[in-house]
């Protein structure tokens, strides 16, 4: 997992469309307050960002008014403009052909989620931002999930704007009718408001697909090229406040014993051969054994060493270290997202399998069932068909989350009390059982039922730890 902080998203955000000539000589960027908005940071945030644009010469900055654009285009602007699309078209071809694997469920589920208040808001936005249609569009999702009260899901939103920037960049590669977007948004809002929202959702996809189009074919004679041009895949870069190469690496060990490459009750390799074996200093490494022992997943032995501990001896995590706090905000975030999506990644991925690939997860869950630990049923389960899905955007996003899932071994010790009724055990027998009489659409809807109880579990398991009721995802 790359970490990255919200001021470099905002700095990269602007800059590029500063490189590419959306914001020219002049211009003026948006206010902090509405960069605070858009991006839903603090204005300490925005600032960090503005002044390292202002100390690189892209903008200057005047006190109590919008910053100014200083930097002065060369004639390689438009070589620039070229190469950066075709460096990417064909991660943007992948995310316009998949992402509503994603994100239909997600904007279906934001929508029906809409207030008075919500829409009220969403139109004030609309008004102030009239220059450019995509901008409108930005704006809309950005302010639409907001009653989701997930950052993560608006950190991949960001990061899939990041990623899809050179389209929107340029003039004159905006849309002939400047005011589409905002009828497009308009008449979401209004059927929104009517309780049509399914009809709302077909409306946002076929006018997605439409941009998209009118996108490829408008550039497809300009940006042609008869030579390969190296890929620069879509990679999601989930960003944190206080980013720490710690957590990446717990996460990392955490799979591998999920893999069982390090197994419950054995020893860890040493401190020091894990610092070879992933190039970091002994701190480090101790830092991140001391952070997997205080969410009881290892134990540290003076003079022995660091054991893996049994799922079913393992004890609460150390709920005062703020970071594990955090990390299990995250892992609540990760789970919605996979709970409003898995259902239709998993019909797309087994889809696209054979004999053999159904039969490695069947013997997968039956090993989970075996061993006591179904409540991993639902993990591996995404893990496999991420791992598997024909979209290399699909699999980098659901990688991403199931590292953020490995935050749950800090709950495995509730997640097994509240199985007491043999509940994961059911719904991994359902899942198996799918899978051997080749019923894709009833594994999917059964493996999206299960992470939705997972998420209210959990949800419900935060509460009573502790965690503030605003702090958590709205469902």
């Amino acid at each position: 997992m790359q970490n990255n902080s919200m001021a470099d998203i905002i700095y990269d955000y602007f800059t590029s469309r500063i490189l590419f000539g959306y914001y020219l000589l002049g211009d003026r960027l948006p206010s902090i307050s509405y960069i605070c908005r858009q991006f839903q940071v603090s204005a300490l945030t925005v600032r960090t960002a503005l002044y390292r644009m202002h100390d690189e010469g892209y903008i200057k900055i005047t006190e109590r008014k919008r910053s100014t654009v200083i930097y002065r285009p060369d004639k390689q602007q438009g070589q620039r403009y070229r190469a950066a699309f075709l460096s990417r078209r064909e991660g943007m071809e992948d995310i316009c052909r998949h992402s509503d694997l994603l994100f239909s469920s997600i904007v279906h589920y934001y929508l029906q989620r809409q207030t008075e208040d919500s829409i009220h808001q969403i139109r004030t936005q609309l008004k102030r931002r009239k220059e450019h249609p995509v901008k409108q569009i930005n704006m809309f999702y950005a302010e639409a999930m907001r009653p989701l009260n997930n950052p993560l899901v608006l950190n991949l939103h960001w990061e899939i704007v990041r990623y899809l920037q050179t389209p929107y960049l340029q003039r004159p590669a905006n849309f002939e009718a400047s005011d589409a977007a905002a009828k497009h948004i308009e008449q979401m809002l209004t059927l929104i408001e009517t309780g049509n929202t399914d009809q709302a959702l077909e409306v946002t996809q076929a006018f997605s697909k439409n941009v998209t189009q009118m996108f490829f074919k408008s550039l497809a004679v300009q940006l042609d090229t008869p030579e390969p041009v190296e890929q620069i895949p879509f990679e999601w870069q989930i960003y944190r406040e206080h980013p720490q190469l710690c957590y990446t690496l717990a996460a990392e060990l955490m799979s591998k014993i999920d893999a069982r490459i390090y197994k419950q009750e054995e020893l860890l390799p040493s401190c020091q051969a894990l610092a070879q074996e992933y190039d970091v200093s002994l701190i480090t490494m101790r830092r991140t054994l001391e952070l997997l022992n205080d969410i009881r997943v290892t134990e540290t032995i003076n003079g022995v060493g660091t054991r893996v501990i049994s799922g079913r001896l393992a004890g609460p995590p150390d709920l005062s270290h703020l970071q594990i706090r955090k990390c299990l905000l995250m892992l609540l975030q990760a789970m919605q997202i996979s709970a409003l999506t898995c259902e239709n990644v998993a019909v797309h991925t087994l889809s696209s399998l054979d004999e053999e690939d159904f039969q490695v997860l069947g013997r997968e869950i039956g090993r989970l069932i075996k061993e006591g630990t179904p409540f991993l049923t639902a993990k591996s389960c995404l893990r496999f068909i991420g791992d598997n899905s024909p979209s290399a955007f699909i699999r980098e996003v659901y990688r991403q989350l199931y590292f953020l899932l490995q935050w749950g071994h800090a709950l495995h010790m509730f997640s097994q009390k509240l199985d007491s009724g043999g509940f994961y055990e059911v719904y991994a027998e359902n899942l198996r059982g799918a899978l051997s009489r080749r019923d894709i659409e009833g594994f999917a809807g059964k493996l999206s039922e299960l992470m939705e109880k997972s998420v209210e579990g959990t949800k419900t398991l935060l509460l009573e730890l502790g965690f503030q009721k605003k702090q958590l995802i709205w469902t």
